[in-house]
């Protein structure tokens, strides 16, 4: 979910050559470009921008891949297919599985009393995917009447093939199957806040009792990939998702001439005391985030209070305030800078945010981005990081969006109103 869609620029992940050919032969106007010794197809299919890239074995191979879709190639959401080891005895060979999460089995610092699977230091251990792109994919491999179920994918930079290491991942982890990349590229979008799926064609059994010609093999699973991912790309319509938007941006009023003349006020009050559309902006911005790498949410005064709060309470997080100067009582740390008539100054309480805690900031309106930049600042001084900046409404004509964006800053935002 990228600044307008997440299905804007899809990025497709193939572990194999047969995958990938049978996408980048569908692609409409498609050309290629070299990068770090990967090849990336750009072009439409089935009318959606995307981009189609062969990975390579093994997790560094993957995060690389997956990094480089997301920050040079624009990739809004990710879709990644291959091949998996079984876990379980009732998946049989060339069966599909949709991941729900994916754990990195191999990551062990259990001599620091961390769990295994757990990156030390930190809380990530279970990369969840998106709902809905979950759901696409599970309708598409009905539709194509394809063997599949949902379960969680293990990777490890190590090719299992013993039934008592199986057996024992599947006892300790809860894995469907295991493979060497799928949790590095779900570690890799949840750490971008980027949406993702991994579809895995299951291999080998986990108890070795069934085998089959492995470029047999390829072809089948090649082929199931290919119509599971080409059922999605038409199963994807942005229709619902514009049309929801636009309910939302008909429930804004527009002021002239306030708060001087010349201005054109977007006021959110009208929105916010409708119930379905409070509840549909809610709901959208609880669906982005609901399991991104977010520890806190942040809200600008004074109307990203009430957006930022509604929105805490939703995900089950705390909520700080970042107020004008002089409202909050206890001992704080200031940030100025710089408005069209002078300067401001925001403050926030010194002990708000932790150390290293990824933090959500929200408000409801980015036009010059003079006050969201100072509050990025503002919570970085306090030893914060922000994860994403998200509004309702941007005014992408005024350029704060852009400017926060060459201070590094991820934006997101749900409508956008040309002009001031």
């Amino acid at each position: 979910m990228e600044s307008k869609n997440w299905s804007s620029r899809i990025g497709i992940i193939g572990a194999l050559d047969l995958e990938i050919e049978s996408l980048v032969k569908k692609m409409d106007g498609r050309r290629e470009e070299r990068h770090t010794g990967f090849v990336f197809y750009y072009g439409k299919l089935r009318g959606h921008e995307a981009v189609v890239v062969k990975c390579g074995v093994g997790k560094v191979n993957a995060s690389m891949c997956t990094q480089m879709l997301i920050s040079k190639q624009g990739a809004s959401s990710i879709i990644f297919t291959g091949v998996a080891g079984s876990l379980s005895n009732e998946l049989d060979i060339a069966d599909v599985v949709i991941s729900t999460d994916c754990i990195q089995h191999d990551i062990d610092a259990s001599a620091l009393g961390f769990e295994r699977g757990r990156i030390p230091y930190t809380e990530l251990s279970r990369f969840e995917s998106t709902v809905e792109l979950c759901d696409l994919a599970m309708e598409s491999a009905k539709k194509a009447g394809i063997r599949t179920r949902q379960g969680r994918i293990l990777s490890g930079d190590q090719f299992i093939s013993d039934k008592e290491a199986n057996a024992k991942l599947r006892v300790e982890f809860g894995g469907e199957c295991v493979d060497m990349e799928s949790a590095a590229v779900a570690h890799v979008c949840t750490l971008n806040n980027v949406p993702h799926v991994i579809i895995r064609s299951i291999s080998d059994k986990a108890d070795g009792s069934a085998h089959m010609d492995f470029p047999a093999f390829c072809a089948m699973a090649a082929r199931n990939s290919f119509l599971i991912v080409d059922g999605m790309l038409d199963l994807i319509g942005e229709e619902p998702l514009s049309a929801a938007k636009d309910a939302i941006k008909e429930k804004i009023r527009t002021v002239p001439d306030w708060p001087k003349k010349g201005i054109m006020f977007r006021d959110i009050t009208t929105l916010i005391k409708d119930d379905e559309a409070f509840s549909a902006v809610i709901g959208m911005l609880e669906k982005r985030y609901a399991n991104a790498s977010i520890d806190t949410i942040a809200g600008i005064e004074s109307r990203g209070f009430i957006i930022g709060a509604a929105l805490a309470a939703r995900l089950g997080m705390g909520f700080v305030p970042i107020r004008k100067a002089g409202k909050l009582p206890a001992k704080t740390v200031s940030m100025e800078y710089e408005l069209e008539y002078g300067r401001d100054r925001i403050e926030i309480h010194e002990d708000a945010i932790k150390k290293g805690s990824r933090v959500l900031l929200v408000d409801d309106l980015i036009a010059t981005g003079g006050t969201a930049l100072a509050a990025c600042r503002l919570i970085e001084k306090l030893g914060g990081k922000i994860a994403e900046c998200a509004f309702v409404i941007d005014l992408p004509d005024i350029g704060g969006r852009k400017k926060l964006e060459l201070e590094g800053y991820k934006i997101y935002s749900l409508i956008e109103f040309e002009g001031g």
